[in-house]
Order: C-alpha cells, then sequence, then structure tokens
C-alpha cells in the first residue's frame, strides 16, 4: 500500500514501504520529455540527463560516481518523450547517502561549459551507434515518418541539433523545466516514513527560484504514410502501424491483449505463422506506444527484401481475421495470464516499484491498484476485442516504415 506525503515545497513524495526488501529504490521524476523542446532545442531534454552527472559544485563526475559505485548502488537516469528520471538503488543504511546525492546533481550541477562539449561528442557517439543498429534505428524513423511533431522526434536528436546546443539553451531548459511543481519523488523499500520525509526535507527543499512553466499540451497527430528508406544491409526491417490509444483510454488493457495473441510471445498468432510456419523471419513482435493525447500500434518484422511485401500483407490479414473472427477463448485466457503474470512478477524489486508508482501517479494523479488493474484485464472479452479491432484495424490508419536495401519501385 502506497502513501502520499508532501514536502514544504508542495513536491509530492510517493512511498511504499516493504518491510521484507533490504534495498530501498528512490527515483525523482520530473514531467518533462523530448517533446516539451522547441524546434531549436532538438536533444536538449536527453543532453541535460547526461549533464547533470558531469560535475556540481563539490563533487566531480568521478566522485559522483566512485561514492554510489562504494556503497555497492546503482545511479541512473532515463528520458522519454513525456518524463526524465534520476534514481538510485541502494541498500536501506545507504538512503541519506543516495538522496544527498541525487539532490546535489540536481540542484547543484554546474553545467560547465568545458563538460558540455565534452559531453555532446559522448551523445553524438551514442546516436551514431543507433545508426548502426538498424533493428533498433527503424523504430525512430518510424516515429518520425509518422508521427507528426515532437512527440515523433528523436529523442537524442540529431548530430546537428546536439551540436547546436549552448550552455545558455541547456541552463534555461533546465530551469524552466527541472522546477518543484514539475516534479514527483518515489520510493521504495524499508521505509520510515518521519526519516525519509525529514531527509527529503533536508536536501531537496531549497530557495532555488521556482520558475512556473505550464507543460505544454502536444497534439498527437498520425500520418498514414508507406515509406522505404534505403540501406545497405543484409535484411528488410519494417515497422507496420496502425491508430493506437492514449494512456488515458479505458480500452488500453483490450489493447494490451490484441497486442499480446498478435505478436506478444512464442505462440502468439505472428510469431507463428510469419516465423515458425513460413520461415520468413527471426524476429517479430507487437507493441504499444501511448502518449497522453493518442498513440500507435506497432508490428515490428525483420525479414528479407524478397519476402517483405508477403509478410506485410500477413500482418493485415491477421488485423482483418481478429475484427472479423474475433479471437478463441483459449487465446484469450493466455493473453490474460501473459499480461498479468508479466505485471505481478515485475513487481518483485524495489526498483519496478519505485518506477510504477511515479508513471501512474503521473499519468493518472494516483497509483492505480494492482486489484483494479487485474480488474480490468480480466473484464477483457471477445466483444470487447472485436469492437475495438473495428475501431483501429483500417486501411486509412495503415501505415509502414520500410528499412534496407530495398528499391522504392517495390
Amino acid at each position: 500500500m502506497y502513501t502520499i506525503k508532501e514536502l514544504s515545497n508542495g513536491v509530492k513524495v510517493l512511498i511504499e514501504d516493504m518491510p521484507n526488501f533490504n534495498s530501498i529504490s528512490l527515483g525523482v521524476y520530473y514531467k518533462t520529455g523530448s517533446k516539451d523542446e522547441r524546434d531549436d532545442e532538438l536533444g536538449v531534454a536527453h543532453l541535460l540527463e547526461h549533464m547533470v552527472f558531469k560535475g556540481t559544485e563539490k563533487r566531480t563526475a568521478k566522485e559522483i560516481s566512485e561514492e554510489i559505485d562504494n556503497l555497492g548502488g546503482h545511479i541512473n537516469a532515463f528520458t522519454s518523450k513525456e518524463i526524465t528520471a534520476f534514481y538510485t538503488v541502494t541498500l536501506s543504511e545507504h538512503v541519506e547517502k543516495s538522496i544527498e546525492i541525487l539532490s546535489d546533481i540536481l540542484l547543484n550541477s554546474t553545467f560547465t561549459e568545458e563538460n558540455l562539449e565534452k559531453e555532446k561528442k559522448v551523445v553524438i557517439e551514442e546516436i551514431r551507434m543507433y545508426q548502426d543498429m538498424p533493428e533498433d534505428l527503424v523504430h525512430d524513423i518510424n516515429s518520425e515518418e509518422i508521427v507528426s511533431g515532437a512527440l515523433g522526434r528523436n529523442i537524442l536528436g540529431t548530430e546537428e541539433s546536439v551540436n547546436s546546443i549552448s550552455r545558455e539553451t541547456l541552463v534555461n531548459y533546465f530551469q524552466k523545466r527541472y522546477t518543484t511543481n514539475n516534479m514527483v519523488i518515489s520510493i521504495v523499500g524499508a521505509i520510515d516514513f518521519d526519516s525519509i520525509i525529514g531527509l527529503l526535507e533536508k536536501y531537496f527543499v531549497t530557495e532555488r527560484e521556482n520558475i512556473e512553466v505550464a507543460r505544454e499540451n502536444v497534439d498527437f497527430t498520425i500520418k498514414p504514410s508507406h515509406n522505404i528508406i534505403r540501406k545497405d544491409i543484409n535484411q528488410v526491417h519494417l515497422c507496420f502501424n496502425t491508430k493506437g490509444l492514449s494512456y488515458l483510454d479505458k480500452n488500453k488493457y483490450v489493447l494490451s491483449v490484441i497486442s499480446n495473441i498478435l505478436g506478444g510471445n512464442m505462440s502468439s498468432r505472428l510469431f507463428q505463422k510469419i516465423r515458425e510456419e513460413r520461415g520468413l523471419c527471426y524476429s517479430v513482435y507487437t507493441y504499444v506506444s501511448s502518449y497522453k493525447n493518442g498513440g500507435l500500434f506497432t508490428v515490428y518484422v525483420g525479414t528479407t527484401k524478397e519476402d517483405y511485401k508477403e509478410v506485410l500483407e500477413m500482418i493485415k490479414e491477421e488485423f482483418e481475421d481478429i475484427k472479423n473472427n474475433g479471437v478463441s477463448l483459449i487465446e484469450l485466457q493466455k493473453a490474460k495470464n501473459q499480461l498479468l503474470s508479466s505485471m505481478i512478477i515485475g513487481l518483485e524489486t524495489s526498483k519496478s516499484r519505485m518506477s510504477r508508482m511515479a508513471n501512474n501517479y503521473i499519468a493518472h494523479g494516483r497509483v492505480l491498484e494492482i486489484e483494479e488493474i487485474i480488474k480490468e484485464v480480466n473484464s477483457v472479452d471477445e466483444e470487447k476485442i472485436v469492437s475495438l479491432a473495428k475501431e483501429i484495424f483500417k486501411e486509412e490508419y495503415y501505415s509502414s516504415t520500410v528499412l534496407g536495401e530495398v528499391n522504392e519501385e517495390n
């Protein structure tokens, strides 16, 4: 059971006491990501995530790493399109030190010109690394080609955009977005509530000016198109898409069940038909991208230039089959079991529970109870599946991105 506390500066703190855990996971989540960047700031959210680890007023980058390593702990961060988060995982007895280090990098980073220029080179190498990984690259290209505006853009930015980010741009973004009104703290472990709140008050309540900036409400618009991206590689990597759902949509669990039935595991329809029966691929799976104002449902397949057109037709055939004929009771129950077991098994670490609480609160303004989710998943039936399939499996929503040695005229 979780508890919500509020610091004296208004920051919400989500706490789940797990007395049998020996670790404490603590995350600071900001309701900002690449979708909040202006056109002249592409990549700044991700670059800033890197920069807070590069030195503070009292620690060098090496000292930040060494202090956490000396505790046997772990510190990391991530940037998504809607969230940026920083977190530590340590043994319970080291919780004060982890709070102090997190507060130091988030409140006292110096963002020196020297470190900025070095870290730009690191991020550009990260961009180049993904350029050499076509199975990953195709998803970024697919998003850019199919989704209009900020939510379609690559989180990393481009080499050109990253090189153009000045220290002033970085600091301005930090001051606008890394604010108490944009921030949630999530903690899971064996916790003394009063002690934790006291430590957070000590290290996170400062007199730093809080610039009130409303979060931008970015529309989610799909551009139905079919794109060939030529690249000299052995495989053809393709993403086939249709309309998805917002994470606020009541049918999101229905879509999760459909995704599992189509491509969620080795016994799924597409895995069996495309790989096992026809031998047309090695990797095939489905996934859902959900944002506040919409979403995308995607099938990925790694195949050949001779077979990719046939694979695309097979995907559409399965979409049509679910829309017209529904699913079997065995498929339905298996998908529910898969989703629920994955969720419950995933809650066996303090880090996963911390992440779940923060993401739930940011999305819904509350933390969804496990029992509530189980009830929603179990309520999915064939009628709901067919109804949603008829809504989203339509030619007008279909789009694709094909990456490989393929001629456009094909």
